[in-house]
């Protein structure tokens, strides 16, 4: 099924005329996947945080 499908590779003269900024879209796409598991990661820890945070305000813990 993978076999067809063709990798994103530049040649080193392509990536040295990119701009600064493509480079960097190159490179958070790369990682996007990994982002996004961080967005849905980070605010059920803060989610969880909060609610500890205010049970122990309020003495139910």
């Amino acid at each position: 099924m993978n076999k067809n499908r063709k990798k994103n590779t530049y040649k080193q003269e392509d990536w040295d005329k990119m701009s600064p900024i493509r480079k960097l879209e190159r490179k958070l796409d790369r990682v996007n996947h990994i982002m996004e598991l961080i967005r849905t990661v980070v605010p059920i820890m803060l989610l969880l945080l909060n609610t500890i945070i205010i049970l122990k305000l309020f003495n139910y813990i």
